[in-house]
């Protein structure tokens, strides 16, 4: 099953105090640009409240087109740029929005180093608001609370339940994903990684499994036209590309083995264009081992258990 629509915008559906977990993705993109898809970001909403996963380059959009104007936490899956480079952008646009306190920022060892660098390149800039417009531009939210963790639960608060689980992204280490449960339906968030026993461990049983993928045979012409010019510098970069990310074929099998109910695919690879054509290629055989629904993201797309 594809499913291939444009989600109504997070201003338009608003938020509900009693509505679940639910998720809307903001970046669906990789390091290569693409001006329909920013990269690496994940709302996941629980009842009126919004956490992220990720803020990659360029999800500040998508996450103002949604409607979304204030953050509770953010959790890091590991620190390629394409995952973090965003994070002083939001930051900046809550504080434009008024938001008035402190974001909450965990992730791996590696987020104070992060977020303390990204902050660093705005001194000069907050200085400026500041004495043009006083206390009507939020400081607060340019300072995070940065709390660094090993795999395990790093937070519990008002029912809801978040796990940090090991994946399998080498030679990129730590890289982790994340499992909210909140009552009874789980979102699990892949991060980048190949298909493993570690993230097997981590999404067993989800509700919705938002997950990166690679289409590999894709890759076939690219590769053999570089091999034709003599390109043995592209030919490697595309092989080490494809090597530590979920290809789609076995993610699907992956997927129906551990009782996954629904598989949003996201950090397309390639970065294809959004529409239904190139995303039925994209997905081509996964439902013949995957009999849920497969959603292919789109940027603002928003996924309901």
């Amino acid at each position: 099953m594809i499913s291939v629509f444009n989600a109504p915008s997070f201003g338009q559906v608003g938020l509900n105090a009693n509505e679940g977990l639910s998720v809307i993705l903001l970046g669906t993109g990789v390091p290569i640009p693409n001006p329909a898809r920013a990269t690496a970001c994940t709302a996941v909403l629980m009842d009126s409240k919004v956490f992220l996963v990720d803020t990659g380059r360029n999800c500040v959009v998508p996450l103002n087109q949604a409607g979304i104007r204030d953050v509770e936490g953010i959790f890091y899956t590991h620190y390629h740029s394409d995952h973090f480079i965003g994070l002083g952008e939001i930051l900046l646009d809550l504080s434009i929005n008024g938001i008035d306190k402190t974001i909450s920022v965990r992730g791996p060892v590696g987020a104070q180093e992060i977020v303390d660098a990204i902050i660093a390149t705005y001194r000069l800039d907050l200085s400026y608001r500041l004495s043009h417009h006083g206390d009507k531009f939020s400081s607060r939210v340019m300072a995070p609370l940065v709390t660094e963790h090993e795999p395990g639960v790093v937070l519990e608060k008002d029912g809801l339940t978040v796990t940090m689980f090991p994946v399998c992204h080498l030679p990129i280490e730590p890289a982790v994903g994340y499992r909210f449960e909140y009552k009874g339906e789980v979102v699990a968030i892949s991060g980048d990684t190949v298909v493993c026993p570690e993230l097997e461990a981590g999404v067993r049983g989800a509700d919705i499994l938002v997950a990166e993928a690679e289409n590999a045979q894709m890759f076939g012409p690219a590769l053999a036209m570089a091999r034709r010019d003599g390109n043995s510098r592209l030919v490697e970069m595309i092989e080490e590309g494809m090597e530590y990310h979920a290809e789609t074929l076995a993610l699907a099998k992956m997927a129906q083995d551990n009782g996954v109910k629904k598989l949003a695919l996201t950090h397309l690879f390639p970065s294809i264009p959004p529409n239904d054509a190139a995303e039925a290629r994209f997905i081509q055989g996964m439902s013949d081992l995957y009999k849920g629904p497969i959603v292919v993201g789109r940027d603002g797309m928003r996924v309901d258990p």
